[in-house]
C-alpha cells in the first residue's frame, strides 16, 4: 500500500473513518486541512485535530471516494494513514520533534548574536552609521538569516498551505512579520541607515518554535494511547491445528474462524466465542466489573480480559484491528480530537488579523505618501506595521502559561497532557467518578459472614481461607488475607491440598470435604440446606461434607481520603456523579461507606454508556477513571483525569494524569487549573487588544523600525511577566487544601 492509497476494506464502516495525519505543523495546518477536505463533494463532516494528529471523516460513498479525499490532502502536503498503521504517526512525530529541536538550537545560537548586535545599536544611538555601526548592523542581519531561513522554514511551508486552502492563519502573519523585519533591515542598510530590527524576527521565530515543541510533545504523549491499547493483548496466540497440535502464531496472522487455546492466567488476545471449557474471567479493565465473571461454552469473550481458571478453546470472531479493544481506541481518538480549546480562538483571531493589517498597511502607505513622505520612507513605515502587529504575544501567550503551570503541577504529582483539558477542568461543574480502582483500591476485603444455625463465623472463615490458600485469584487472596488477619497459624493453612474448578475450589483433608465457590456451583454439587436469599455479587459460599455452612460477603475497599476529597468538591458547588460498570449493589455499598451524596448514579454501564452520559450532560464535565473500560469516558469528557493506579491506556486517553496520590489531588488540580486558565485568558485578551491598539497608534503617528521593534518586544515581555506569576505563585494553596481535607477526614472517620 502506498502512502496515498488506503484500502477501503480496512474501514469497518463504509463512509466513516478516523485516520492519522502526517505533516501537520500547527493548529493552522489542521484548520487548513479541515477547510480543504470540507470542500470535497460528498463530504458530510471533516474534523481535524492537531493534538491527536487525526482526522474524523464522514462521507457519502455514492458521491465521494476515499481516494479523492486522500489526494486532496496529499496536494496540501499532508499524508493520511490508518491510526493502527504500525507506528507511522509515532515515527513522524519523533522525526518532527528532532527537527524542531535542531531548528530551536540554531535559532537560539544565531539569534543570540543577532539580538545582541541589534540592542547594541538601540542602546547606543550615537554610534557612527558609516563605521562600526554599519558593521554591527550587517553582522546582526547575517547572523539572523539562519534563524529566518532555516529555523523558520516550516512556518513558511505552513503559511503556503493555509493560503492554498483559502485562508491565512497565524503562520502567514508570522512569515510576513519576519520577512518584513528582514526586508526593512536590509533596505535601511542599503540606503545608509543602521535602523534594523532583526531582533524582532529572531525573537519571533525562537519563541514560537518553543511553543511548537510543547505542542509536539503533547501529540507524542497522545500517540501512546494506541500503543498502550496494543500492549493489553499478547503479541502471539496459540492456534489449534486440525490434527490437535498447537502452534504459536503472531497475533496479526490470526483470522476470524481460527480456533485458539487460552491457558489459565493468560490474557485473551482476540474477540471470540468459547467452544470448549469453563472458567472465570477478570473483565474489570474492559467492563469495570470488580468480581470475576463465570464463562462457559457459547459465551462471548473479549480481547484484553484475563482467564483466571481453566483452559479455554475459543473460536475467533474478530482479529487484530477489528476487536472491540481496537474500536474503543479509534473512538477514543475521535472523542479526544473534538475537545475545544482557546488555541482555536487565537487562530480565528489571527485569521482575521492578516487581512485587517494588510488593509491598514496599504492605507498607511497611501497616507504617508499623501503627507509628503518619500516612497522608501512610506514603504518602510508600512512594513513596520506588519512587524509591530505580528502575533508573537498571541502565539506565546498560551504555550508559556501552560508550560509554567504544568511545571508546578508536575511538582505536585499531576501531569498535564492537553491544554484543552486544563481549560475544561477549570470550568467544569460536574465531576464524574468511576468506582473500581478510582474511588476504591480494587482489592477485596471480607465485609461480613452469614452462617447456618449453630455454625460459628470463625469456622466458615477458617474453612474458606484454608481451601483458597496457595491460589492466585482476587477472591482467594482476600480470603487468605482474612484468615491470616484472624491469626490462624499459617502452617495449618499451608497443609491444604485443593482442587481448582472454574467456579470454585474443593478441599479434602482430615476435616472432610470443603467446597468454596459460587452458589450455583455448590448447588450443582448437591450441597444441602442452601438458603435462597443469600446471593449476589461478592458472595462466596462454603460447605462442609455436603452441608452449607455459610456465606462470606466480599466488597471492594475504598481509597484513603476519597471521602474527604469528595466532600471538599461538593462543598465547592460541584455536582458529583458515580458512573461504574459494576453492579448497583456494589455501587450502593460504596456510597454507604463513603457517606457522600452523588447527584447521579449509573451502574452496570458499558464504555459507550459512560461516554453518552457525559456527552449528554449539557455542561462542562470532568471524568475520573483508571481502566480500559473508562477510555471513552476519559476521551469524551471535556476533561479526563487518570488516577495513579490507571492502566497505560487510561493514562493515554486522559488529558490530566495523577502520578502520586488519588482523588484528594483533584481538588488541588482544579484550583491550580483555574489559576492557570485565568492567566491564559488574561494573556490572550491582552495580546489581542495590544495588537489592535498598536496598529491604530502606529497608523496615526507613523511607524518606524525602532517603534515597531519596541512595540513587539513590549507585548512579548508583558505576556511573559504575567505568565511568570505561575512560577512564583504562593505555595500555600496546596497546604490550605490539605488542611481542609485532613479536617474533613478527621470528622468522617475515614483514614
Amino acid at each position: 500500500m502506498s502512502k496515498t492509497e488506503i484500502d477501503l476494506e480496512q474501514i469497518r464502516f463504509a463512509g466513516r473513518a478516523v485516520l492519522a495525519v502526517r505533516g501537520m505543523w500547527c493548529a493552522s495546518c489542521a484548520m487548513a486541512l479541515q477547510r480543504s477536505l470540507g470542500k470535497v463533494p460528498g463530504i458530510q463532516e471533516a474534523v481535524v485535530n492537531f493534538i491527536s494528529g487525526s482526522v474524523l471523516l464522514r462521507w457519502d460513498p455514492d458521491s465521494a471516494a476515499l481516494s479523492q479525499i486522500v489526494m486532496r490532502s496529499h496536494k496540501l502536503g499532508y499524508e493520511l494513514s490508518f491510526m493502527l498503521d504500525e507506528g507511522a504517526l509515532a515515527d513522524g512525530l519523533n522525526a518532527q520533534a528532532r527537527r524542531i529541536r535542531l531548528q530551536l538550537a540554531v535559532a537560539v545560537v544565531f539569534g543570540m548574536w543577532s539580538m545582541l548586535c541589534a540592542w547594541v545599536l538601540y542602546l547606543n544611538q550615537g554610534i557612527p552609521a558609516d563605521g562600526e555601526g554599519r558593521v554591527i548592523a550587517w553582522f546582526s542581519v547575517v547572523t539572523g538569516l539562519p534563524v529566518i531561513m532555516y529555523s523558520g522554514q516550516d512556518f513558511f511551508r505552513a503559511a503556503v498551505n493555509t493560503l492554498r486552502a483559502g485562508f491565512a492563519g497565524m503562520d502567514a502573519l508570522i512569515c510576513i512579520g519576519a520577512i518584513g523585519a528582514l526586508i526593512v533591515s536590509i533596505w535601511n542598510l542599503l540606503t545608509g541607515s543602521i535602523d534594523i530590527y532583526m531582533d524582532a524576527a529572531t525573537m519571533l521565530v525562537t519563541f514560537l518554535l518553543a511553543g511548537r515543541l510543547i505542542e509536539i510533545r503533547a501529540r507524542q504523549e497522545n500517540d501512546l494511547a494506541m500503543r498502550a491499547l496494543a500492549q493489553l493483548t499478547p503479541e502471539v496466540a496459540t492456534r489449534l491445528c486440525d490434527n490437535g497440535a498447537t502452534q504459536s502464531v503472531p497475533i496479526d496472522n490470526i483470522e476470524a474462524g481460527d480456533l485458539i487455546l487460552v491457558r489459565a492466567a493468560e490474557r485473551i488476545p482476540v474477540d471470540g466465542v468459547i467452544v470448549q471449557g469453563q472458567s472465570e474471567l477478570d473483565t474489570s479493565l474492559l467492563t469495570g466489573e470488580s468480581f470475576p465473571v463465570p464463562v462457559a461454552p457459547a459465551a462471548e469473550v473479549l480481547a484484553g480480559t484475563v482467564n483466571l481458571g481453566s483452559p479455554l478453546q475459543v473460536k475467533v470472531t474478530a482479529s487484530a484491528g477489528r476487536r472491540r479493544l481496537d474500536l474503543l481506541g479509534l473512538r477514543m481518538i475521535e472523542l479526544f480530537g473534538a475537545r475545544p480549546s482557546l488555541s482555536m480562538a487565537a487562530e480565528r483571531f489571527v485569521r482575521w488579523l492578516l487581512p485587517v493589517v494588510t488593509t491598514v498597511a496599504i492605507l498607511a502607505f497611501a497616507r504617508y505618501l499623501w503627507i509628503g513622505m518619500t516612497t522608501s520612507q512610506a514603504l518602510i513605515s508600512a512594513l513596520s506595521l506588519f512587524v509591530a502587529a505580528c502575533p508573537c504575544a498571541v502565539g506565546l501567550s498560551m504555550p508559556l502559561a501552560y508550560a509554567l503551570g504544568s511545571r508546578r503541577a508536575a511538582e505536585r504529582g499531576i501531569l498535564w497532557r492537553d491544554p484543552a483539558s486544563v481549560e475544561s477542568l477549570a470550568r467544569s461543574r460536574v465531576i464524574a467518578f468511576d468506582k473500581t480502582g478510582t474511588l476504591t483500591t480494587g482489592l477485596f476485603k471480607v465485609a461480613g459472614i452469614q452462617t447456618a444455625p449453630g455454625i460459628e463465623p470463625q469456622l466458615v472463615g477458617y474453612l474458606a481461607g484454608k481451601a483458597e490458600y496457595g491460589i492466585n485469584h482476587p477472591i482467594a487472596n482476600a480470603l487468605r488475607l482474612y484468615a491470616q488477619h484472624e491469626g490462624w497459624p499459617e502452617r495449618t493453612l499451608m497443609q491444604s491440598r485443593t482442587q481448582r474448578y472454574a467456579r470454585g475450589v474443593s478441599l479434602d483433608d482430615e476435616t472432610g470435604t470443603v467446597l468454596v465457590g459460587a452458589k450455583g456451583w455448590l448447588r450443582d454439587r448437591n450441597v444441602q440446606n442452601m438458603p435462597p436469599e443469600t446471593d449476589g455479587p461478592g458472595m462466596v459460599h462454603v460447605s462442609l461434607n455436603g452441608v452449607w455452612h455459610g456465606a462470606i460477603q466480599l466488597q471492594d475497599t475504598p481509597r484513603e481520603q476519597a471521602h474527604s476529597a469528595l466532600k471538599h468538591l461538593a462543598a465547592d458547588g460541584t455536582q458529583l456523579w458515580l458512573i461504574t460498570g459494576d453492579s448497583a449493589q456494589a455501587a450502593g455499598q460504596l456510597i454507604d461507606e463513603l457517606q457522600v451524596d452523588f447527584s447521579k448514579i449509573l451502574s452496570t454501564s458499558t464504555p459507550e454508556q459512560k461516554e453518552q452520559a457525559l456527552c449528554g450532560a449539557g455542561q462542562t464535565t470532568t471524568f475520573v477513571g483508571d481502566g480500559v473500560n473508562d477510555v471513552l469516558a476519559l476521551a469524551g469528557a471535556d476533561c479526563g483525569i487518570a488516577v495513579s493506579s490507571a492502566t497505560a491506556v487510561a493514562a493515554s486517553a486522559a488529558g490530566i494524569v495523577i502520578t502520586r496520590g488519588g482523588a484528594e489531588q483533584i481538588a488541588w488540580a482544579r484550583q491550580w487549573a483555574r489559576r492557570t486558565y485565568r492567566v491564559v485568558k488574561q494573556n490572550l485578551a491582552f495580546a489581542i487588544a495590544y495588537n489592535a491598539l498598536v496598529v491604530i497608534v502606529l497608523f496615526a503617528s507613523g511607524a518606524t523600525p525602532f517603534a515597531a521593534a519596541i512595540a513587539m518586544l513590549l507585548s512579548s515581555v508583558s505576556v511573559c511577566l504575567n505568565a511568570a506569576r505561575l512560577a512564583v505563585s504562593s505555595s500555600a494553596m496546596p497546604v490550605i487544601i490539605s488542611h481542609k481535607m485532613l479536617e474533613n477526614s478527621g470528622n468522617s472517620g475515614v483514614s
